[in-house]
């Protein structure tokens, strides 16, 4: 199940929560909010995406203990090739999903570059929000259909993005 809901300002708040509990533990890492949580005025899922870029994956797995005992489940590399992820889950409920890739990832440049496309076009933002409100009216229940025709747009923002 899954729920999109209109944008909250919150979002920043709980991300900066995150952040200062993850730059405890990957001191050198850089550490990004990212997703629609990231951008003002945007509707989404109500989970904090959060990108941690550091030298080496190893990093990620050297802390993968002190990340569990912070309240974070380890999924692996589950995204994609070269990044693992940790999850905040509260009463089977996602909260924050924690991504880290290494410095040099082609991804790190998509997903920042489309974050920052999105803060500077208030009217991608509005059209991206409809479409995703539409879909989730349309297959409320059916999270693997809102998913593939959403990734149809997605991929042509990423275009407008670059």
């Amino acid at each position: 199940m899954y729920r999109i809901t209109f944008y909250d300002p919150h979002w920043h708040d709980q991300f900066e929560q995150y952040a200062s509990m993850l730059q405890r533990i990957f001191i050198d890492a850089r550490i990004e909010h990212i997703g629609s949580t990231s951008v003002p005025g945007m509707c989404g899922k109500f989970s904090i995406d959060v990108l941690v870029i550091v030298n080496d994956l190893k990093t990620a797995e050297e802390h993968r203990d002190e990340m569990v005992h912070a309240g974070f489940d380890y999924a692996g590399q589950f995204v994609m090739d070269d990044s693992r992820l940790f999850r905040m889950m509260r009463d089977n409920i996602l909260l924050a999903n924690i991504h880290f890739f290494p410095v040099g990832h082609p991804h790190i440049e998509e997903m920042l570059g489309l974050r920052n496309y999105l803060r500077s076009n208030p009217d991608e933002v509005t059209a991206y929000s409809r479409l995703k409100n539409e879909l989730y009216a349309k297959y409320p229940n059916d999270y693997a259909s809102y998913r593939r025709y959403k990734d149809v747009y997605m991929n042509e923002l990423i275009k407008r993005a670059s």
